[in-house]
């Protein structure tokens, strides 16, 4: 049996493999920066209560946080305590997004979800790619890059007066909750990515609409166009951000002469067919 994993901050989707049969499990998020061995072992044995554990031989794990071996390691050492037959594969998600969206075939892969990123990948590798600053310096085009130009315009009073009766309606809050919310409760990246939620309610207003558009601009002139050959090769995408906004995103795309490919709203899928040989070649 093979065990697939896509592991955010929040969820993990898996996926089980015996034989002809994939049964789909999903736990908390396991991001070695948030969780320890234990924990992870905690989950896996609580998530995979009901299966036969020594018959699983093989654990492919795309993980948010997985970029280190040290943080890899931790991944790999709690899944060891539950499946202690099988060989464990811990990758980072970019990786994870470039298999499922590409298959087997060489494009640049990009994540929109809340936040996001980009590599150039050759068919089975992540071959190219950039740092990225995260939410305070980076992610553009993620939902947390557009819930950033959405509280912007609000708090500066940029928005037209029915857009901001609509937000207001909507949120129920004020300048002073949302600054609270920023500068001194934890996890401000989930929250700013929240309101990106009302540019989709929203994105027929002329105002949300520019807004959007220059998230999305933003991405493809800071990540895509970095890759030599960005006009030559598909763009394939995952993530909500991605699939939610794909209109937008194919007509920013013709801008800069990008063409998109695949777009999937979670890697799991892909990364299923992958590595079950039945991924694009």
């Amino acid at each position: 049996m093979i065990l697939i994993a896509d592991s955010g901050s929040s969820k993990t989707d898996w996926r089980l493999i015996d034989e002809d049969a994939i049964s789909q499990f999903s736990c908390i998020g396991l991001n070695p920066y948030f969780v320890d061995k234990t924990i992870v072992a905690s989950e896996l044995n609580e998530t995979f209560s009901g299966i036969h554990k020594e018959g699983v031989t093989e654990i492919h794990f795309y993980g948010s946080g997985c970029s280190s071996e040290s943080r890899n390691t931790i991944i790999a050492k709690g899944a060891k305590q539950v499946f202690p037959a099988a060989t464990i594969h811990v990758y980072h998600d970019l990786l994870g997004a470039a298999r499922a969206a590409c298959g087997k075939s060489r494009g640049v892969a990009g994540i929109l979800g809340t936040g996001s990123n980009c590599c150039l990948f050759d068919g089975e590798q992540v071959i190219q790619e950039f740092r990225s600053g995260g939410y305070i310096l980076g992610d553009e085009g993620g939902g947390v890059d557009i819930g950033k130009r959405i509280l912007k315009a609000f708090i500066e009073g940029r928005m037209d007066a029915d857009l901001e009766q609509r937000f207001v309606k909507r949120y129920k809050t004020n300048v002073d909750e949302i600054l609270e919310n920023l500068y001194k409760k934890p996890f401000a990246n989930r929250y700013i990515a929240n309101f990106s939620r009302f540019a989709y309610h929203n994105r027929e207003h002329p105002y949300i609409s520019e807004i959007l558009q220059r998230s999305f601009r933003a991405y493809f002139q800071k990540m895509v166009t970095r890759y030599a050959e960005y006009q030559t090769i598909p763009l394939n995408l995952t993530g909500s951000i991605a699939l939610y906004y794909q209109e937008v995103i194919r007509k920013v795309a013709v801008e800069f002469e990008v063409k998109i490919g695949n777009v999937l709203e979670k890697p799991i899928s892909g990364l299923t067919l992958y590595h079950t040989n039945l991924g694009a070649e």
